[in-house]
């Protein structure tokens, strides 16, 4: 599992969600298909860019980001929740 406070969802250069608190939840072992989880908390967002494909999570690490490619989500916009699947991490580590 992984968890953090600061992250976003961008849509190519944009940022489409800010997000303040998250936690990414791994497939477990014996699942057929590979997606991970997330659960976030939004403190803003912009409809049309989330409207828009690919979304990339991306979620601040000390040597880097990790980035993941959304595969399908549900924003509650009333209690600003995001939940959502995602492609596995990409490999590469971008640097800072």
């Amino acid at each position: 599992m992984l968890s953090g406070v600061n992250g976003r969802i961008d849509w190519h250069y944009y940022t489409a969600a800010g997000i303040h608190g998250y936690t990414v939840t791994p497939p477990p072992k014996q699942a057929r298909v590979k997606e991970w989880s997330l659960v976030a908390n939004v403190v803003l967002h912009d409809d049309f860019k989330m409207a828009q494909r690919p979304l990339t999570f991306v979620a601040k690490h000390a040597k880097g980001e990790w980035r993941f490619t959304v595969i399908s989500f549900l924003h509650d916009k009333k209690n600003h929740r995001i939940t959502a699947k995602m492609s596995p991490p990409e490999n590469k580590v971008t640097p800072k």
